[in-house]
C-alpha cells in the first residue's frame, strides 16, 4: 500500500531539528557512529517515559495493534527486558522471545501477524539476561527491520544501554508523561541525558496520557514545560484498559471504541507519514472477521457510560 511505503521511506529521512538542549562536544563521536550506520528499511517507534508508571506497556500494546489494523506489517517489540509484560497483555500462549531469536537468528523467519494481532517478540525469560541481550541489541534491531514496515518497541523504566540503542535508531520516539508532576521532572531529566549522549532529539514526539476532565495536566502544560514542543493528548481510559489488558483481551478494548484507543489512532495517524494511504482500523478488522462488527447486547459503549434504561425500569 501507498501507506505502507511512506512509512518505509521515512526511515531514511534526515531528523528533525532537537527540541532538547545541545549535545555537549564529548558526545559527538557516539552521534556520527550511529549516522555512519546502514540505511535503516523500517518504521522504529521506542515508547519510553522518564519514570515509570505512565502508561508504557499499554500504549505500546495499542500502538502495535492499531497499526497492524491499518495494514502495516507490524512487530510489537518488548524491550523492557527485565519486567516486560506484552506477552500477557496481547493474550499470547507461547511467544517467541528475545533470547530465543539471539540464540537461534533463523527463528526470526517465525515472527509474523496471528490473525488481528501483530507479530510479537516478547521479552526475555530470565531478567538477569538484560545486560547481555542488551549488548547484542544493534545486531537484532539490525534484522528485524529487514523484515517489518513499523517496529514498536516497549521499554522499561531504569534507563541503561537499551534506552540508547533504541532512541538512536528510532524514526519517531514516543515520550509519554503521565499526571504526576514527578513524571513531568523525570521526563525532562532523561531528555538532559539524550542531549549529553549525543542522541538526536528531532525524532521525539510527546504525549499527556490519562487525560480527563480536572487532570492536573493538559498538552499545554506538558508543552510548556518542554520549550515549546508539540504534545499530544492521550484519553482516559477508565478500568477498562487495565481489566481488559491485564486479562489479556485487548481487541474487547479495541472493539468497544475505548476512548484511549481512540486518541492513540490519532497519535498514530499524525506521526505516520502519508497516513492518508493507510485503513481504518475498523474496517481493516471487518474484513479480516468477514462481516460487519455488531455490538454485543449490554455492552458498553465507552468506560463510564451508563446503560440504558429499560421499558417499565425504575429509575433508581
Amino acid at each position: 500500500a501507498a501507506g505502507a511505503d511512506a512509512v518505509r521511506a521515512v526511515a531514511t529521512a534526515p531528523s528533525a531539528k532537537a527540541v532538547a538542549p545541545s549535545a555537549s562536544p564529548a558526545a559527538a563521536p557516539r552521534a556520527l557512529a550511529v549516522a555512519a550506520q546502514s540505511e535503516r528499511s523500517t518504521f522504529l517507534m521506542p515508547v519510553v517515559s522518564g519514570s515509570g508508571g505512565a502508561g508504557k506497556s499499554t500504549v505500546s500494546a495499542l500502538l502495535a495493534l492499531l497499526a497492524h489494523a491499518m495494514g502495516l506489517s507490524t512487530l510489537l517489540l518488548d524491550f523492557d527486558l527485565q519486567f516486560g509484560n506484552m506477552a500477557e497483555m496481547l493474550g499470547a500462549a507461547d511467544p517467541l522471545t528475545i533470547d530465543d531469536v539471539l540464540a537461534v537468528p533463523a527463528r526470526i523467519d517465525a515472527l509474523r501477524a496471528d490473525g488481528r494481532a501483530p507479530a510479537l517478540l516478547a521479552a526475555p525469560r530470565h531478567l538477569e539476561d538484560a545486560e547481555s541481550i542488551a549488548a547484542q541489541a544493534p545486531e537484532l534491531l539490525g534484522r528485524l527491520s529487514e523484515r517489518f514496515d513499523m517496529i514498536v518497541a516497549n521499554t522499561g523504566a531504569a534507563w541503561a544501554e537499551q534506552h540508547a540503542v533504541l532512541l538512536e535508531r528510532s524514526s519517531k520516539a514516543l515520550f509519554l508523561v503521565d499526571q504526576r508532576a514527578s513524571s513531568l521532572r523525570a521526563c525532562r531529566h532523561a531528555l538532559d541525558l539524550c542531549a549529553r549522549c549525543g542522541i538526536a532529539t528531532g525524532p521525539f514526539s510527546y504525549a499527556v496520557n490519562r487525560c480527563a476532565k480536572g487532570a492536573a495536566f493538559t498538552s499545554i502544560d506538558v508543552s510548556c514545560a518542554l520549550g515549546g514542543a508539540h504534545v499530544f493528548e492521550l484519553a482516559d481510559g477508565g478500568r477498562d484498559v487495565e481489566e481488559l489488558l491485564g486479562a489479556g483481551a485487548p481487541f474487547e478494548l479495541v472493539d468497544a471504541r475505548n476512548p484511549l484507543c481512540a486518541s492513540i489512532e490519532r497519535l498514530l495517524r499524525e506521526v505516520l507519514p502519508d497516513a492518508a494511504g493507510l485503513e481504518a482500523p475498523d474496517d481493516a478488522a471487518r474484513r479480516r472477521r468477514g462481516g460487519l462488527r455488531l455490538r454485543r447486547p449490554g455492552r458498553l459503549e465507552g468506560p463510564g457510560r451508563p446503560r440504558r434504561r429499560r421499558k417499565g425500569e425504575p429509575c433508581l
